[in-house]
């Protein structure tokens, strides 16, 4: 058994799904896992499938030729051990919407604390009360269990009150 990590893009339109799940399928393919929305008018994700040893290389050259209208990038993954120096974190970030929100947090968050993010989702939302628009994220991350609670609980208060938003944190 192989395991591909897929990721597609291209014009939204009816029926890119049921394309690529028909590729996978007719390669014995099984759809594991994926992360798929349409922004303005593209269509962009990222999926896992799991393919018999066998149909790898038709799985690829189908994907690679298919008339989906997508670019399409395929690669074979191997497993990952869980990794024990390591602990899982979230963080939740509310505040008034300004350039350089994620470019900040991310340099404190990789240079300060040498976290790697592994799922990142932001979005705009407008305030219940005055309508202004506040940028919102969810990160969750690895960080070293090497780190200090209190370093990062610091480091995190710290940018902040830098960036004058809400930051709560917690470990999963």
């Amino acid at each position: 058994m192989k395991s591909f990590l897929i990721s597609v893009l291209g014009d939204d339109k009816p029926g890119l799904v049921d394309g690529l799940s028909e590729i996978i399928v007719s390669n014995n393919g099984d759809w594991i896992e994926s992360n798929m929305s349409s922004f303005e008018g593209k269509f962009a994700g990222i999926l896992k499938v799991n393919v018999p040893s066998s149909d790898a290389a038709k799985l690829t050259k189908d994907l690679n030729s298919a008339s989906l209208g997508l670019q399409i990038a395929c690669e074979e993954t191997l497993p990952v051990d869980k990794l024990s120096n390591v602990r899982s974190y979230n963080i939740e970030l509310i505040g008034q919407n300004h350039v350089g929100i994620i470019n900040k947090l991310s340099h404190v968050l990789a240079d300060e604390l040498q976290a790697n993010v592994e799922e990142l989702k932001t979005e705009i939302i407008d305030a219940s009360m005055s309508g202004e628009q506040l940028f919102k994220a969810q990160i969750n991350l690895h960080l070293p269990t090497s780190l200090d609670e209190n370093l990062i609980r610091d480091k995190l208060e710290q940018i902040a009150d830098e960036m004058m938003v809400e930051i709560y944190s917690y470990e999963s």
